[in-house]
């Protein structure tokens, strides 16, 4: 009987263990979601450490260069990469949650000028402003008829659309409003976002596949996401950042 009560102690202590498992979380700076000038790290952020604490782990927030972040958590420097898309690429070392929020990818413009977009014919000898590196739709990338004008940030292709210097900018819908909101406020009611988005963007959580927790990690997130969605916790968090935002963008 004794046996069976130490027994049962020892795997009571060893399921705690894995409960309070300390998880090194790692993005990349990208307001509103991943926000170093923010306490709670921005949305994203917030959203997976709620939910991981929600399932009895400990979680270290960590914001790194984007190289960084894939590379510490292919090493095992971190645990949990907490926004991330998915590509072929990437599940061939990562271990990807079901999406928890979606990065729709618009255009914006000045309201005075004459655009519309319903197929990427419709963008033909606009000066649209993009940024290098960014992992647009491809069909966009690709194309030799676009005109396309890179720069390194956002907000510099949004500065040059308010001087006329190009005609439209794309990104992430939060992102764009983040980024007026923040340097701009005073354009935002003169600028619209055009209704179809270029594409839809999964927003994931990703644990390296030699992490030999990484299936239950993903789980246990997974299940998190759904029971926050179910008592409304997970839209009281998008809502508060959403607010956040300020002035909308038509």
């Amino acid at each position: 009987m004794k046996k069976l009560i130490f027994i049962l102690f020892f795997w009571q202590m060893v399921s705690l263990g894995l409960a309070a498992e300390s998880l090194g979380l790692v993005g990349s700076n990208w307001p509103p979601y991943i926000d170093k000038n923010q306490d709670t790290k921005g949305l994203a952020m917030e959203i997976v450490e709620t939910a991981l604490k929600l399932k009895g782990y400990q979680t270290r927030p960590n914001i790194e260069t984007w190289p960084r972040v894939l590379e510490g958590v292919e090493i095992g420097v971190y645990d949990v990469v907490t926004s991330i898309w998915k590509t072929p690429e990437r599940e061939k070392m990562l271990l990807f949650s079901t999406p928890y929020l979606v990065n729709q990818i618009k255009f914006i413009k000045m309201k005075n000028t004459e655009a519309k977009y319903q197929n990427l014919d419709d963008l033909t000898g606009y000066l649209i402003g993009v940024v290098k590196d960014y992992a647009y739709d491809e069909a966009f990338l690709e194309s030799q008829i676009l005109i396309k004008i890179p720069q390194n940030h956002i907000v510099q292709n949004l500065l040059k659309l308010t001087k006329g210097e190009i005609d439209l900018t794309l990104g992430d819908e939060r992102a764009l409003r983040y980024e007026i909101n923040q340097y701009m406020s005073g354009y935002a009611q003169q600028m619209e976002f055009l209704s179809k988005p270029l594409s839809q963007r999964s927003l994931h959580i990703a644990v390296s596949k030699q992490n030999p927790n990484a299936k239950k990690i993903v789980a246990d997130f997974n299940q998190a996401i759904t029971e926050m969605i179910k008592d409304g916790s997970f839209d009281g968090i998008v809502e508060k950042y959403d607010k956040y935002l300020g002035a909308k963008v038509d």
